[in-house]
């Protein structure tokens, strides 16, 4: 009796079923989804260099009794002449690698100062003109309040006069009702603590009615 046809794996009739590349992958997520414990092989990374295998014990003092005595020596020296050269590429490859990885570390070193002296230097230059801009503040704000103190003492200066002004001008009102008569008095007194002369009320509107006293109160 003959033994029935073996069966393929029936993973690989379901991707045979596949029509398009898109297909097969989506076969092959689902099929890991239904057993996410599963481990997935990793392969590990290959050596760059593949180091050679070490050379193999010979026995120098023993010769083969295949053919001739001596024959097998040049093909000896061969193989030893092209395991010595392997052995030779691998340090020369690895020396090589360090060389360069070496120059790029000292690269990479030198960017990195070049990049942290270039930002030191932004930053102090930030730092400056932040501290330029903080006096340029501090100036205006003591100029502002100068000009604003200067002004109230100028409004204090022109209400005291104004009031001096109105004073007097009530003084001379009342002199000119008491005396109608007379404009003027010729003698004109001294005043007893300082020694200086008083004015009357026309010597005052004529000076101030003068247009060179009026002028040296505008300068």
């Amino acid at each position: 009796m003959a033994s029935p046809m073996p069966r393929d794996d029936p993973i690989v009739e379901e991707e045979r079923r596949a029509h398009t590349a898109t297909d097969l992958l989506r076969m092959r997520l689902e099929r890991l989804q239904q057993n996410i414990n599963k481990p997935a092989p990793i392969p590990a990374r290959r050596a760059e260099i593949k180091p050679p295998r070490p050379p193999p014990e010979f026995v120098r003092n023993v010769v083969g009794s295949s053919a001739a005595a001596g024959s097998a020596e040049y093909h000896i020296y061969r193989i030893n002449r092209k395991k010595e050269q392997n052995r030779l590429d691998y340090i020369a490859k690895v020396a090589e690698t360090e060389e360069l990885d070496e120059e790029y570390r000292k690269h990479k070193e030198e960017i990195e100062r070049i990049e942290a002296e270039r930002t030191a230097k932004k930053r102090a230059k930030r730092q400056r003109k932040k501290e330029r801009a903080k006096r340029r503040r501090m100036v205006k704000n003591e100029n502002s309040s100068d000009e604003s103190s200067e002004d109230s003492d100028d409004d204090e200066g022109s209400i005291n006069e104004n009031e001096e002004t109105s004073e007097k001008k009530t003084e001379c009102d009342e002199e000119r009702k008491e005396s109608p008569d007379h404009d003027h008095i010729e003698n004109v007194p001294q005043n007893e603590e300082t020694g200086e002369k008083k004015f009357t009320c026309e010597e005052q509107r004529k000076e101030s009615s003068d247009p060179d006293h009026i002028k040296e109160e505008v300068s």
